[in-house]
This record gives structure tokens, sequence and C-alpha cells, in this order.
């Protein structure tokens, strides 16, 4: 189906809004920089498709070429392009598994299914967790790629700035696997050219501090070259309000826990300060409609600055298509699923969560689904009783607004948002009041946000302070308003886990929505509160990965591991 971009005056990659996506994509391999011989041998001789983007080949591969005699032109250099975006919407990255299962155990969401018995979502895993292998192997793919890319980009014959865009993409995406290395892994190996032999595999790792600092040399470059958001049209490319934005993110990631490099709020406010005054970018008015859009195909720039571009029902022979709608939907087992939205329910909301909303902020019914489906052959709802509350799924992405027919039971089209104009009002919020109090500016942001999420923003609405926050806070009290706005509005999006390690209140907000558990939620939840109370402060990172050890003996375990 063609993704449509709303907003008519902005133009698209192509005259119809469709975008044909050629990609380069080296094999799945263990070792992070190619310590298989075999795989090496793919990573660096194998030209394969990738897809980065919605639309697909319409060529099929016929030879397998040397990087060699690759890297010639515009077309081999943007198909070897969509191959390190291929990454970002994997399965087991954003596509689904990110999100939906190794983020979800937070105290705003948990998975509720119990047939994993052990798993990152319930803090109990080891080194040898297959979540903690593949989030750490696939980032390195994605940097190899990166690396293949950029070493070889200059010789191309091509226009210098679609080749300085490409640059541009290219550099931020691998500083963009690298910042989620370096937050779920800590110290990590830092590689900035391809890898040249199987026999260098032993590569100890880097101070996390430093690999920030590649993180922001990187990004910042990428800044200067890439486009912006209206010229590219759509956001399943890096536009300069991407960069920006992330920036913001690794800033604020810089500034709290563990470096606790404090400066870095004053760069966190000038990052996300430009991509607000780029004045490219506006809140939908109506919040449900954003969700709506992943849904039936729609772009909207100005306030999706960055999605992943998932496409189609995973019977092609592309398999682009995502797990939103089907684990992180609204629990849905229909007879018909090829018209009806087959979904799981895996995620849903704490007790705090839901108690963080007020009674008339529209987001809290959106996001949490007040009901759940009742008919096997319809989208027929039945309502919660008010003290049903853990039993509530996610409601951000749901299946009843897909229009691509047939479905397929567990695949969907529905992209995810991984850069919101809403999370930049609410990263310039966090940063102003760290810097100056809750100055005005600070209220500002926080209530733009807030006058969307109470329905202020929609045509006819009236007194929108109802929505505002109360003033004459103190900096540590608007900074735990921040916290709770940030629940509200972007709940269920992978980004709360972070979000309580930086701030370091991970642990015992963990400890809380354990306690939460024991007193409000029924009997037949006692294994989320196990998993809650599994929380230690080990759990702040990831442990590097066995296979990993096994192969590169300059790695070293993290703490606790």
């Amino acid at each position: 189906m063609k993704r449509i971009i709303l907003d008519k005056n902005i133009k698209s990659a192509s005259s119809n809004g469709e975008r044909t996506a050629e990609g380069f994509a080296a094999p799945v391999y263990h070792g992070s920089f190619g310590s298989n011989r075999r795989d090496f041998i793919g990573v660096m001789a194998t030209l394969m498709i990738g897809i980065g983007c919605k639309k697909f080949l319409t060529t099929k591969p016929t030879d397998f070429v040397s990087p060699v005699n690759y890297f010639k032109n515009a077309s081999e250099v943007n198909s070897a392009l969509n191959g390190v975006y291929n990454v970002v919407g994997l399965e087991a990255m954003w596509g689904s598994q990110i999100p939906i299962r190794q983020n979800i155990g937070t105290d705003e969401s948990f998975l509720s299914y119990t047939k994993w018995p052990t798993g990152p979502f319930f803090y109990n895993f080891d080194p040898s967790d297959p979540y903690v292998l593949n989030t750490w192997r696939n980032c390195y793919i994605g940097i190899e790629r990166a690396n293949l890319l950029l070493a070889n980009l200059e010789g191309a014959d091509m226009d210098s700035s679609e080749k300085g865009a490409v640059r541009g993409q290219a550099l931020f995406l691998r500083a963009f696997y690298y910042y989620t290395l370096v937050q779920y892994y800590g110290d990590v190996p830092l590689k900035l050219t391809p890898t040249s032999s199987v026999n260098n595999v032993s590569i100890a790792s880097t101070p996390a501090k430093d690999v920030y600092d590649q993180i922001l040399s990187d990004m910042e470059e990428a800044e200067g070259l890439v486009q912006t958001a209206s010229e590219i049209g759509y956001g399943g490319r890096i536009s300069k309000s991407t960069v920006r934005g992330i920036l913001a993110r690794v800033c604020l990631t810089m500034a709290g826990n563990p470096l606790k490099d404090t400066a870095k709020f004053q760069d966190a406010l000038e990052w996300s300060s430009k991509v607000i005054d780029s004045g490219e970018h506006l809140l939908n008015p109506d919040y449900t409609q954003f969700y709506i859009n992943f849904c039936q195909d729609l772009y909207d720039v100005k306030d999706s600055i960055w999605e992943v571009e998932l496409y189609g029902n995973n019977n092609d022979a592309n398999r682009q298509a995502g797990r939103h709608g089907n684990e992180n939907g609204i629990s849905h087992k229909p007879s018909d699923f090829a018209n009806i939205g087959y979904a799981y329910g895996f995620n849903s909301t704490t007790w705090k969560l839901y108690h963080l909303f007020d009674d008339i902020d529209l987001r809290r019914d959106w996001s949490i689904a007040p009901f759940s489906y009742s008919d096997k052959t319809s989208y027929k709802k039945k309502d919660y009783s008010d003290s049903s509350i853990v039993q509530r799924s996610c409601g951000k992405f749901r299946r009843e607004y897909e229009l691509d027919k047939p479905m397929n039971k567990n695949y969907t089209p529905i992209n995810f948002p991984m850069l919101r104009y809403s999370d930049v009002l609410l990263m310039f919020a966090e940063a102003e009041n760290e810097i100056n109090g809750p100055s005005q500016q600070a209220y500002d942001k926080i209530n733009m946000v807030r006058e969307r999420g109470y329905g202020k923003l929609l045509t006819g609405a009236t007194n929108p302070e109802e929505a505002h926050l109360r003033t004459g806070l103190s900096k540590d009290d608007f900074r735990k308003a921040i916290q709770d706005e940030r629940a509200r509005e972007l709940c269920f999006e992978g980004l709360r886990k972070h979000d309580l390690i930086r701030w370091g209140i991970f642990v015992d907000a963990m400890k809380q929505t354990a306690e939460d558990f024991g007193a409000h939620a029924p009997a037949s939840y006692a294994y989320a509160m196990t998993a809650a109370e599994n929380v230690s402060a080990k759990h702040v990172l990831y442990p590097k990965p066995a296979l990993e050890l096994s192969l590169n003996k300059a790695l070293k375990q993290n703490p606790g591991w």
C-alpha cells in the first residue's frame, strides 16, 4: 500500500509519494567483527538485498559482487545505505523486540505473558540470553555496514551534495547503534573502520565516555550534511531534526547516570531548541490520530520526526513487516484473522501509570485500552470494570485501523515512532529546568504537550488552562512533573527504562512497582511482582554476551554478571 504524506506542501522522495528501496545487507553473523570465518567472508564479499524504506526492489540480484567493484554510483551507494537502515527495523530490534519485550518491564508497563519464563522482561536472564546476544550482534552488523559504506563512499560517481547526505545518514546511524550499545552494555569495543581480517577479533572495550564522545562527533558532523525534514518529506529517513532531537536525547543521557556530565544539559537545551526554532514541526492536534496514522500508512512529518519503516503483511519476499499492534496491541483472538487483526496483548499497564492520568486526560484511554474485544468475528468491545487496571493492554497501536488486507496473523505494516515532537518539547523543558529552574519557557513546552493530551488543540476546544501544569513548582517538583509527563506521553514506546536509569531512580522505581502489584493486583499477577522484585543494581546494564566473551578474549564482563 502506498504510504501517504499528510502535508501536501512537502515534496516526497518521488512524485507520487512512493519510494523504491534497494539495499545492501551483510548476512547475520555471531561475532562482532567477523570472528566466524564463513560469516566474515560473507560480510566482506557478498552484496545482498536489504530493505531500509517502505517500498522494495523492482529487480532481483543475479550474482555476487565484491565491494572493490561496488560503490561506483548513486544507485549502488543508496543500496548500501538502505542496508545500514535495515537494522533499525529488524524484528529483533525496533521492528518489535526492543520496545515490546526488552524495555517493557518498568514502572509504567509489564509483559503480561507467562510462557517465557526467562528474559530481560522479567529480569531473569544471564549472559547467554538470546536478547542480550541479538541486540549486541545487530548493532555491530549496522556499524559494520556503515563503516564499509563510509570507507568506500568517496570514490562513488555521484552528486557531491547527495554524497554528503549519504555520509551524514551513515554517520548518524553508526552513532545511533553505538548509542544503543553503550546504553545497554556500558563500555564496548569502538570500531570505526571495516573489518579487514578474521584474525583480528580480540578488541578491548572503549570506556563509555569515549564512546559517547564519538557518538557526539559523528552526529554533529551528520547534522551539517543531511537534509531538513520538509526536504525529505517523510519520517523514515534521517533529517536535521532527527539528528538534533537524538543529540538532545544523547546529551540528557550523558548529563544523568552514570556519567553525570551535567554540562550536557546546556547542549541538550540547544539541540532541542534547534528542532523547535526550525519552524518545521507542530503537534498533531489529535493525540489519537497521531497513532492511527501509523496504522493507516500515513506520514505526518511535522509530528513524527523519525519512525521505523515497516511494510506489508510479511507474506512477500521482502518480509519487512513488524509486530506493532500484534504483540503490543489490544488482545484479540479473531477466527478470521485475515480481516480482523490478531493481537496477543503482551504489553499491559501498571497501577502507577494508569493513576498518573487525570480523568479528563484523553491520552489515558487511548494509551491504555479501557476495553477488551469480546467477539471473535468483529471488533465488538467490552469495557473493563473500574477495578480492573493491570488487565488493561497498551492501546496505542490498534489493528482495527489497518487498511492492508489480507492481514497477517502475526505481522503488521504499522510503523513505530523513534522520535516525536512532543518528546523534543519535553526534553527542552527538562533541560531548561535543570539549568534555569522552572522558567516560563519550561512551563510553556510542557503545557503544549499537556494541552494536546487534554484535547485542547482540537477545533472548538475551550479552557486550555485546564490542561496546564500547576504553577509555582520548585525545581525538584518540576523535575518530578517532567518524569510523570514523559510516562503519560511516551508510555509503551521503549524509552522509560533508560529514562529511569539516567535519572538514577531505576531500582527504587521497580521496588515500588513490585509493592504496587502486591497491594493492588490480583494474585494471578504475582509473576509481574516477582519480575519487578528481581531488579538490582546489576540490571542497569546488560551483561556482555557469553558468545562474545568466548570469541573476543579482550572483553571483560560487566559487574554483577
